[in-house]
């Protein structure tokens, strides 16, 4: 049974090639340039994406930076549904790649932990994924990096982002005009009937350019707050950056992940992925196709 359950999680060993983003208010005012909104998903992945699915159609796993960290396979920010294609057909699809993506998600989660029993079936699972404490913690987390990338913390940054994001983080610090320095401010929580919650959260594994697997958990965790950034001068005494003050009211999606011990199955401590927009019904259907293909070249070996 065991080795059903291994058979059944194989997708999970092979990473996703979504690139991620930082929160896109922070990361938009700490470039000194504008709060725009993050680049859309299909935007966003490609760079990432194509090199990584190059790597694994060659099967040269060794090409991928040692520090690459990439989203787990299948991850899926679902809108609501009143979001799904108006379209019968599509809605009737995108609902049913949900269900799929869930179901999927838990028979990996339970994959883990019927492989995480020191006696299958009859032990208790050493693996715990520890859910609930993911939303306090993605919280905690989205402060805390916020906070950083306004004061230029690059230590923190390290600390609590992948390493990827970081480099990501700390050259936009380093490419902050002199003399800016910016200000960041959570005004409220919003939608707090609905938020925050869990959009994602599944376990797989990851190929290190070594041959090994790294075993990760992950979680995406949707937050709605409102957010005041603003740009300070401070080779004018301090003032205020004319026109620099945003006040937003988002929807942020969190993707958290962490390592996991091979042998203890005891978690690392959370980091921060990045974030992720909502995804669309062509988007995912794009993406499975892409992973379907993959999975055939490597099945074909």
């Amino acid at each position: 049974m065991a080795g059903l359950l291994l058979r059944r999680s194989r997708p999970w060993l092979l990473s996703s090639i979504r690139s991620r983003a930082p929160s896109p208010i922070t990361f938009a005012v700490y470039r000194s340039i504008s709060t725009t909104p993050s680049l859309p998903y299909a935007a966003r992945r490609g760079g990432n994406r194509s090199k990584v699915s190059r790597a694994y159609r060659q099967g040269d796993v060794q090409s991928m930076e040692p520090t690459m960290t990439m989203l787990i396979p299948q991850t899926l920010v679902a809108p609501p549904l009143w979001r799904y294609p108006r379209q019968p057909k599509k809605f009737f699809q995108m609902l049913w790649l949900h269900i799929k993506a869930r179901y999927s998600a838990l028979w990996a989660i339970l994959s883990m932990k019927v492989m995480s029993q020191p006696t299958p079936f009859i032990s208790r699972p050493l693996f715990k994924f520890h859910r609930a404490a993911a939303i306090p913690t993605a919280k905690a987390l989205h402060i805390q990096m916020s906070e950083a990338m306004a004061l230029g913390d690059k230590e923190t940054l390290r600390s609590i982002c992948t390493p990827e994001l970081f480099q990501t983080l700390a050259a936009t610090i380093d490419a902050r005009p002199r003399g800016i320095r910016a200000e960041w401010e959570l005004v409220r929580y919003t939608s707090t009937w609905l938020y925050p919650r869990v959009a994602d959260w599944r376990t797989g594994y990851q190929p290190l350019p070594n041959g090994d697997m790294k075993v990760l958990k992950q979680i995406v965790v949707s937050i709605a707050s409102v957010q005041r950034i603003a740009r300070y001068d401070d080779t004018k005494g301090g003032i205020k950056v004319p026109g620099s003050e945003r006040v937003r009211k988002m929807v942020e999606h969190i993707v958290l992940q962490a390592g996991v011990d091979k042998i203890t199955y005891e978690g690392e401590p959370w980091k921060i992925w990045g974030t992720l927009p909502e995804t669309t019904y062509e988007e995912y259907a794009a993406e499975l196709e892409n992973f379907q293909a993959i999975m055939a070249d490597q099945s074909g070996k």
